[in-house]
């Protein structure tokens, strides 16, 4: 939700007819296209305890030095910090689709009308944008269950475990205890949960979405 609501806030700044307009939403669509690796020991320089930005800029207010990914309370966050980013851009393109599909004329009919700004975002944009909001909602979640990349790179499942999500366990069991079987069994009990929240999510939200 944080994720979404920061990438509809971004293309709704973006979708607007200004000069440089379109160099920013390739700027901003750019870590979605960039490896997951390249980016995952990025953030992990930033992370760091000694060198990184983030505690360097936390000691000008007297906080830190972090241990962000070294702290059983703080890697899963800083993980789900860079995730948040590095999926904005994508999850921002397709918000911008979305409001562009919207026709220009409810606008002006609710500016008629003497609606203000919050109003016809309220009443005109989320209504409308519904479909692509459940969209994103639906493979957020599914994406959410198959991250690896980030913790392979950053933490390998550390600190104690902290971070030891789905995807990351069946590659540790198939690939490090050489278990198979196991991590086979792991992988349609994953299928099984993402499968079944989905037919839920269709079942009760995905009647009250309006696709025309």
């Amino acid at each position: 939700p944080i994720g979404m609501a920061l990438a509809l806030a971004l293309a709704m700044a973006l979708n607007r007819p200004l000069r440089g307009i379109k160099a920013l939403r390739t700027i901003y669509y750019m870590p979605a296209v960039t490896s997951v690796v390249v980016v995952s020991l990025m953030w992990k320089l930033l992370y760091n305890k000694d060198l990184g930005i983030f505690n360097y800029l936390l000691s000008f207010v007297g906080l830190g030095p972090f241990g962000f990914l070294q702290s059983t309370s703080m890697a899963m966050p800083s993980i789900m910090g860079m995730s948040i980013w590095l999926g904005l851009g994508s999850t921002m393109i397709l918000f911008l689709a979305g409001l562009q599909s919207i026709p220009n004329d409810y606008y002006e009919a609710a500016d008629v009308d003497g609606a203000g700004g919050w109003h016809k975002f309220l009443h005109i944009t989320i209504p409308l944008l519904a479909p692509t909001t459940f969209f994103i909602f639906i493979t957020s979640i599914i994406g959410s269950f198959q991250v690896f990349g980030p913790v392979y790179v950053l933490t390998q499942g550390g600190p104690a475990g902290a971070t030891d999500v789905a995807v990351h366990r069946i590659y540790f069991e198939a690939w490090q205890n050489l278990r198979f079987g196991y991590a086979s069994a792991e992988t349609v009990i994953l299928f099984a949960i993402l499968f079944v929240v989905t037919v839920i999510q269709f079942r009760y939200f995905g009647r009250n979405v309006s696709y025309g």
